[in-house]
């Protein structure tokens, strides 16, 4: 996440709950430098059936901490 590297606050866990079968987000749990940005990002999607698939394909501002749903839904989702 650049952000955290910008800011040099580079502790912290991200926990996503993703349905194989939807791809939809059932939940998060966030405990990082800019858990709010993040979270905020992650419930409008669940509000409006975004998938992670469509959260990890999105582009982000650079550097921000919502830059890190490219890499943590990259690895959850195939």
């Amino acid at each position: 996440m650049p952000r955290a590297y910008t800011v040099e606050e580079t502790r912290g866990v991200m926990k996503f709950v993703v349905d194989s079968d939807t791809d939809q987000i059932l939940g998060a749990a966030l405990l990082s430098i800019d858990a709010q940005e993040i979270i905020n990002t992650v419930a409008l999607a669940m509000r409006h059936n975004i998938t992670a698939t469509q959260l990890r394909d999105s582009i982000y501002t650079h550097p921000s901490s919502t830059e890190a749903l490219n890499e943590v839904f990259d690895k959850v989702v195939s």
